[in-house]
């Protein structure tokens, strides 16, 4: 059977070379994405841990298990994840230690715009120019979009939108696209519509309204991490940010992915900007203070040369693999 595109979903899939790590790298000759397929490898040492680890608490965990009712993440039929695409490594284990507060954590977060060199910004500028001269406004039909769905997300209408319409949230490409969903297409099967939307209900509620923890990007790194209430499996980063853009559009930037051999924002503010962020592999950062900080820097450096931020994410994606920055 032909490979299929994780973003598009075209089975077009084209061989580019072998990664480092002895992964191949893959791009769709349909939309041009690129990716890397299947698991990056694990070594020796990290599976010995895991082993040692499991095997210490098998009593207690089976103890546990015929005692504690089951949760709603019990019954996923795709199990839990623990991470998202693009981001690597034992995610969920970091995430459970205790955090250092967001006010501490931010000011180690030290990229700033101030880092962008001079003659950078001067061929910024140039391509910015070139851009608008061919794409003076953005996608019409994103804005009308964000605008139904803002309006839904909000907390006296959420209760009301009905499944078929969150559904179709998921699943649809407008405002970028949260890549392949199908892990988060077999959960909502396995649920049903109701319980589903409620499911999806309560994620959007917990991300945008929620007090526990306090900080929002704590929020989004509980929802990335964990599969059980109020986290959804498959709901995972992508889409996730794909609502912050829908209830915060003069903040979030549609770009849904902190980090992706595709194309995330540490990435782009590498390849446009030349800042270097941290990789989620060797940070103490969480996933959520890094893409909601990596969002509020590219933010901060696109400044108002647009018309909105999709306007902005637009050129970005253009401009991120233009021979002028290379």
């Amino acid at each position: 059977m032909a490979l299929a595109c994780p973003t598009c979903q075209e089975s077009a899939a084209e061989y580019l070379g072998m990664a480092d790590d002895g992964r191949n790298m893959m791009r769709c000759t349909a939309c041009g994405h690129e990716w890397v397929l299947g698991a990056k490898p694990v070594s020796p040492r990290a599976v010995s841990q895991t082993t040692r680890s499991r095997s210490t608490g098998s009593t207690s965990k089976k103890s546990a298990t015929t005692s504690r009712p089951p949760t709603r993440s019990s019954t996923s039929v795709t199990g839990s994840a623990g991470r998202t695409a693009g981001t690597r490594g034992p995610v969920r284990e970091r995430e459970r230690r205790p955090l250092e507060d967001v006010e501490t954590a931010r000011a180690r977060f030290t990229a700033t715009a101030d880092m962008v060199p001079p003659e950078r910004w001067r061929i910024i500028e140039a391509l910015r120019r070139e851009f608008l001269t061919d794409f003076p406004h953005p996608d019409e039909e994103a804005g009308r979009y964000r605008d139904v769905y803002r309006q839904a997300f909000e907390a006296d209408a959420l209760p009301y939108t009905t499944p078929v319409a969150l559904k179709d949230f998921a699943n649809s490409k407008v405002v970028a696209r949260p890549g392949n969903m199908s892990r988060f297409n077999d959960e909502w099967r396995a649920l049903g519509n109701v319980r589903a939307a409620e499911a999806f209900r309560g994620v959007v509620d917990h991300l945008l309204r929620g007090e526990d923890p306090p900080a929002p990007e704590d929020r989004l790194t509980e929802l990335i991490t964990s599969d059980d209430a109020p986290a959804m499996p498959g709901f995972r980063e992508a889409m996730l940010t794909r609502v912050l853009c829908i209830a915060e559009p003069e903040r979030f930037l549609p770009i849904l992915i902190y980090t992706s051999p595709a194309g995330g924002k540490r990435e782009i503010a590498r390849q446009v900007f030349g800042i270097e962020l941290p990789s989620p592999e060797t940070t103490s950062q969480t996933i959520g203070r890094l893409a909601y900080w990596s969002n509020d820097l590219l933010v901060e450096l696109i400044g108002n040369r647009f018309v909105d931020l999709d306007h902005a994410r637009q050129f970005l994606w253009w401009v991120k693999d233009h021979p002028d920055l290379a």
